[in-house]
């Protein structure tokens, strides 16, 4: 389940919010005077989203290498793949969160 903290009371009540991330997959966004300013997310989540930006950003070099590709075009494009997967995430999270 998907929550919301401000950075005060997450700092406040670290111990139990660790404890319910790691035991119920919990998720915290943490708010610094109503904007989001970080997560706190399951390992297990991390990890999978890190071995997919990796695996991400290995298919658009070896697409930039096939294609002759400028670096910062290749960067432009690895922007554009990052957000991609971000909205997605975002999606899937909200949606996760409606259940």
């Amino acid at each position: 389940m998907e929550k919301k903290s401000g950075a005060y009371e997450a700092r406040r009540q670290l111990g139990r919010v660790l404890r319910e991330v790691a035991s119920k997959d919990d998720m915290y966004i943490v708010e610094k005077n109503g904007e989001a300013v970080a997560a706190v997310v399951p390992m297990h989540l991390y990890k999978q989203w890190k071995k997919d930006c990796e695996e991400l950003f290995d298919m658009v070099r070896e697409a930039a290498e096939r294609a002759n590709m400028a670096p910062e075009e290749a960067d432009e494009l690895a922007l554009e793949a990052v957000r991609a997967v971000r909205e997605e995430e975002a999606r899937k999270a909200t949606a996760r969160s409606a259940r």
